[in-house]
Formats: structure tokens, sequence, C-alpha cells
């Protein structure tokens, strides 16, 4: 068995990095990078992808799956009903439960354009704490610059200062990092952030609840030593170019999937 972990592109990497200290199955990685950006597609087009990627998922016999997309977690996500194809760990619940017991009682979220439209963080946050004041916006720039390899520099540096300045100003105490491309610019949040707004990346959350989750299982290897699948729907070479770049070691070789021709 396995568990089964899927993005849009690369940003999935930070919550495959966040469970590799607690692994005690093989994990399964989708890329879905034809149709990057997530952020900026309807939710009838989602909703078609996720099912694809369940679909995928279930042949590969995975026991679990991290939806390591904050878009897929809002839109899709709600719309599944309590009965999933398969069991799900999504990152608004994990981030509703790693932001309440710490904010102060105002909370910015960085998202996509999706994610931001979709109101489920402001909704899934008031459900948990009706008095929070929680300050949303869309970051459209940012996932598109961190697939071209974008980490830093001053294109990455003006469009950080444009989305995280509205947060400063309406003084948030926290910032929920709703996408999970945006940790791999962390350095430049914080640069401008300052040290006395607590950032917050779900995917720490997650490890936690999917730890919780394999404590029932049989072990299939030990953490440290469980073995990486990689899939996606686009180019496997750019992929894992870039990932390479991005974490700054090997991958296992990438294969590509396609479930209804090159298009879907």
């Amino acid at each position: 068995m396995a568990i089964g972990i899927f993005d849009s592109g690369v940003g999935g990497l930070t919550a495959w990095q966040a469970l590799q200290p607690i692994m005690t199955e093989d994990i399964i990685y989708f890329g879905d990078t034809i149709h990057i950006p997530y952020g900026e597609k309807t939710p009838e087009q989602l909703f078609g992808y996720f099912r694809r990627i369940m679909d995928f998922f279930m042949q590969r016999k995975v026991s679990a799956v991290v939806v390591a997309c904050n878009t897929m977690s809002a839109v899709v996500v709600p719309r599944i009903g309590p009965n999933p194809p398969l069991p799900l760990f999504n990152m608004i619940d994990a981030a509703v439960a790693q932001a309440v017991p710490v904010t102060k009682g105002r909370v910015g979220v960085l998202a996509t354009r999706a994610t931001t439209e979709s109101g489920a963080y402001p909704r899934a946050l008031q459900n948990a704490a009706p008095d929070l004041e929680v300050v949303s916006q869309a970051c459209p720039k940012l996932v598109p610059f961190i697939e071209a390899g974008l980490l830093g520099g001053p294109m990455i540096r003006e469009a950080v200062t444009e989305y995280v300045t509205p947060l400063l100003q309406a003084r948030v105490d926290s910032i929920i990092l709703g996408c999970t491309h945006y940790p791999f610019i962390l350095p430049e949040i914080r640069r401008l952030v300052g040290p006395r707004v607590t950032i917050l990346d779900p995917a720490e959350q997650i490890r936690e609840d999917v730890a919780q989750f394999l404590q029932g299982r049989s072990p299939q290897c030990s953490p440290g030593n469980c073995r990486t699948e990689f899939w996606v729907s686009g180019d496997p070479w750019r992929f894992q170019n870039l990932a390479q770049d991005i974490l700054g070691s090997s991958l296992p070789q990438v294969q590509r999937y396609s479930a209804v021709g090159d298009g879907w």
C-alpha cells in the first residue's frame, strides 16, 4: 500500500517533504502539470481533474490521498460529500487546526484566485472560531513564477510586496500560506513580514494528521526508507528538472500518465 499526494505541479512537494520523517508506507506523487495553474480554472474543470486523479490513485491501490493543493481543497473537496472514494487529507482543514490555537484574532490568507473566490478559508476559520477576522489575498502571479523556477529576485519580491502589504495594513497577526507552492518562497515572505507575524504552513499539520492515520496500520517501510513514485500528466522531463533544482536533490525517474488522450 502507499499514500497518494497530488497537486497541479511542484507545490505539493512541500507536503511531500513534510511527510518524509513519519512515513511508514511508500508515496505515489501525482503532478497534474498539463492543467497548471489550478487557481485559474473553473470549479467544473477542477472537479473533472479530481475525478480522473482519484481514478489513477485507485488503480494504484493507495490507502489514502493528501490533497496537497489548497485550490482543490477549497473548491472540490466540499463537493465530495461524506463518502469520498478514498480517505482524504486536505489543506483547508489542516490550516484551520493549525491557525486557531495560535492566532490572536486576525488571520491573513495568501492563496490562489480560485481559493480566495471560493470563500473556503473565511468560512472554515469562522466556523471554528466565530470571532476571527480573516483577510484573504489572491496571488495570481506566484504559482506561475514558482513553476518557472523563480524563487527569488526582483519579480518575486515585487509580487510578494504587492500581495503581502494589504495583509500587513490590515494588521493580521498570522498569515496562512494558502497554496503549497508558497513555502518555496518563504524567505521572501518572511523578509517583508518580519518576526512578529506568525507564518503558518499547513503541511506541518498534514504531517501530524497522516502520522495519526498510519499509527493504525502495519508499517510497510521505515521512516526515511520509504520510496516515492513520481507521475505527471504533462512533461516528465520538465517536472523532474524543476523539482530537482528547487529541492537541490535528485528524484527517481518521473513517469507520465494520461487518462484519456493528452488533454484528458
